[in-house]
């Protein structure tokens, strides 16, 4: 639901399409192990980080309880904290909210709600695999992989425009008011009419994730859940990534808000998006109203997709996502093992329709800094990004929407640049081509 805006201005750019040809290789092995994300022997209190830790301390008690910290270089992580709180509110029996006696602090290993980093570290991800694999291609057509859409205004939607939000569709809609008996809400994505004509313009959407989630659960046979845990996390030691945290997982989460009370406003004034007039809702009386502890905070996972979706629900750890990263920077390359080829990695940081919209990821230019940055946050306040030619990774994980029901949600993008900004500078003495820093 939020996307980053760092200095970086939308244009309309002449779709290229000579670069896709390169998406269509299968995965070969890796020749040779490639980089694995390892731990540096940098001192705690290296100097160099202070300014970094800084700016995320003084946000703590404003902007969110707390927060973790990691940033990487070369394939070693230069500096990890945490900061503040994890949990500092629950919920009385009462169903008023209630400060913990003692709050919860914050670990580097605290797992977090990724809010819509699940489009880059699940969805994306396994997009990538998947036309790395030669299983699925950037040109096919919902039409013909979802049966539900087939003969429907959407039917000619290719994968390419749903990973750059060029597909026409709605930004949001509350999918919990419109499932079907079985308890799904693919069929009234199918019925629910295009807002915009696909292709025009630039509309983030949540649904074009779920769309895409659905896609990847159809091609391999297995929920994405499954196949993302057994397919990409495995095999890069992200064991502390995954949809439906275990019993043992969920109290140890950073927490975030009380319940659904946020987004049943949104689904009840319409507010900031419209709701669609067709199909009509649903009746529903299933909204949480618990402090949400290891439970995906996105009611349309939650409550429509059963904590499995294609644009949010995963749980992850700030070291998981820097693993994930890595794997990135490297070409798609984790030790011994491919999530693509380079030269599929490469052609998913294009920017074929909008100049800070890549294929998932949001693509950051910082004025003075010559090398871009891709990447993606959350809603919950979580953020990432990482600079193939820096070859670094920065991750910056807040709680800020644990706070009392009805406190407005602060925005983090001027602290996301200044962390961005003072881990560049923090890391120049270790450059190896000055004209990078330019």
């Amino acid at each position: 639901m939020e996307r980053m805006k760092i200095r970086a201005v939308r244009t309309r750019i002449a779709p290229c399409l000579a670069w896709l040809a390169i998406c269509s290789g299968p995965v070969s092995a890796a020749p040779a192990a490639c980089p694995v994300l390892r731990a540096s022997p940098t001192r705690a209190d290296d100097p160099r980080f202070a300014p970094i830790d800084a700016a995320v301390r003084g946000g703590v008690g404003t902007l969110y309880p707390g927060a973790v910290l990691l940033v990487t270089h070369r394939g070693r992580i230069v500096h990890e904290a945490a900061f503040g709180h994890a949990q500092t509110l629950t919920t009385a029996t009462d169903g008023t909210q209630r400060p913990l006696a003692t709050p919860r602090a914050m670990r580097v290993d605290t797992p977090f709600d990724m809010a819509s980093i699940t489009k880059i570290e699940a969805t994306t991800a396994a997009i990538l695999h998947l036309v790395g694999t030669g299983r699925l291609s950037l040109d096919d057509r919902l039409g013909t992989l979802l049966r539900a859409f087939a003969g429907t205004d959407k039917a000619d939607i290719t994968i390419r425009q749903l990973l750059t939000h060029r597909a026409g569709l709605w930004e949001w809609q509350p999918t919990w008011l419109h499932r079907d008996p079985s308890g799904q809400p693919l069929a009234y994505l199918a019925a629910l009419p295009l807002r915009y004509p696909v292709g025009a313009r630039f509309a983030y959407s949540d649904l074009g994730f779920m769309l895409l989630g659905a896609v990847v659960e159809r091609v391999t046979g297995v929920p994405l859940d499954r196949y993302v845990r057994e397919q990409l996390y495995r095999p890069m030691g992200m064991t502390d990534t995954g949809f439906l945290p275990s019993p043992m997982v969920r109290p140890k989460a950073a927490a975030t808000s009380q319940g659904d009370a946020y987004q049943r406003r949104m689904a009840e004034t319409g507010k900031p998006y419209p709701a669609a007039p067709f199909p009509p809702a649903q009746p529903f009386a299933g909204y949480r109203t618990q402090m949400l502890v290891g439970e995906a905070n996105d009611a349309n996972a939650a409550l429509g997709w059963h904590g499995v979706a294609g644009h949010a629900g995963l749980f992850s750890t700030a070291t998981d996502l820097a693993r994930y990263a890595q794997a990135l920077l490297g070409g798609g390359c984790y030790g011994r093992w491919r999530l693509a080829p380079a030269r599929t990695i490469a052609a998913f940081e294009q920017t074929p329709f909008d100049a800070d919209q890549a294929l998932g990821f949001h693509k950051t230019q910082l004025a003075g800094i010559a090398a871009p940055f891709y990447g993606h946050s959350g809603f919950t306040g979580t953020w990432f990004a990482f600079s193939p030619q820096l070859d670094m990774t920065v991750v910056l994980l807040t709680n800020r929407v644990h706070r009392p029901d009805g406190e407005a949600y602060p925005a983090l993008d001027a602290l996301r640049e200044t962390v961005l900004r003072e881990a560049v500078a923090a890391l120049r003495d270790d450059r190896t081509k000055e004209k990078t820093w330019r």
